[in-house]
């Protein structure tokens, strides 16, 4: 269906953005760069206003997660012999919908939300991978307090509106972290009796650090380096963390930090071009994670030697 040109802020008129989103949207702006644009191959994620007015019903097949935000979400919708029932999603609340048929709704004002849409097959995938059967797919939650999956998806908004500065592997493990926590949602009011993941065994451990230390500059994924264990991603997420008391993202930043570090030591390498030998996607990049990992910027710390 068509995006509200005449509503959208100008400098978005021509940027990418999802086309699934967008469908199942119907008539909307899109408020902020998309996901889109960094090429992420499983998940897409914009900020967006509905505008108002009534949309049919529509059969898709991705699954959508949407946070209300801003303010009060009303409308109706229908839901048999075209007879429609009124909502009220308010701010800081999940819903889900399943691939399927949404119904036709109408809203009266304008509502701002955060959409994810998950591909089908990576939710597949992450099903076999957490031995659960196809119908135990994503839960449908109809505006849900969900502060975990809230924090997930603003976490995923934030990378990509900032340009994806934290890479590839930091967005897929947030995104499988994402899918995990939804597919367990249910669990979450049942007391955990075994939080605790044992941790990465040591031979495929010292494989993935040597595979990010041969590595380094490169902006490795999650499923390459869950691939070096023979894991699936969400085990090799838990168990990774259990073994370094760090995230797969977080490790390899270390690795860089401390790389560029040494070279700041030598003395002749420019910054610019030791962020790019470090695997950081700007000068500015580096110096941000530089002086949040040792308290300096990097050329104060060079001109401390």
């Amino acid at each position: 269906m068509p995006i509200d040109e005449q509503n959208r802020p100008s400098d978005f008129t021509a940027k990418r953005q999802s086309t699934e989103i967008s469908d199942f949207l119907g008539a909307s702006t899109l408020l902020t760069p998309s996901s889109v644009e960094l090429g992420w191959k499983n998940f897409a994620v914009e900020r967006r206003t509905m505008v108002p007015g009534e949309k049919p019903a529509l059969t898709f097949k991705h699954h959508f997660l949407i946070l209300w935000d801003v303010r009060v979400a009303e409308g109706e919708s229908a839901y048999r012999s075209g007879r429609f029932s009124p909502y009220k999603k308010y701010p800081n609340t999940i819903t889900t919908w399943l691939p399927g048929t949404r119904p036709a709704i109408r809203s009266q004002f304008e509502h701002e939300v955060i959409v994810g849409a998950f591909h089908p097959d990576f939710i597949v995938g992450i099903l076999e991978e957490l031995d659960k059967r196809s119908g135990e797919g994503l839960p449908q939650l109809y505006g849900t307090e969900a502060p975990d999956l809230r924090i997930l998806l603003r976490l995923l908004l934030n990378e990509s509106e900032t340009g994806g500065p934290c890479g590839t592997l930091y967005a897929d493990s947030l995104t499988t972290a994402l899918a995990s926590r939804l597919l367990y949602v249910k669990r979450s009011q049942r007391p955990h009796t075994s939080s605790k993941s044992s941790p990465l065994p040591p031979r495929p451990l010292r494989r993935v650090l040597e595979r990010m230390r041969v590595d380094i500059s490169v902006n490795l994924d999650l499923a390459t380096l869950a691939a070096e264990t023979g894991y699936s991603r969400a085990h090799f997420l838990r168990t990774f963390r259990a073994a370094t008391g760090q995230t797969p993202h977080r490790y390899p930043m270390g690795l860089r930090l401390e790389k560029a570090r040494t070279l700041l030591v030598g003395g002749a390498m420019a910054l610019i071009d030791i962020g790019a030998e470090c695997g950081f996607s700007s000068q500015a990049h580096l110096t941000t994670a530089f002086r949040s990992r040792f308290g300096m910027s990097p050329s104060a710390y060079r001109r401390g030697l």
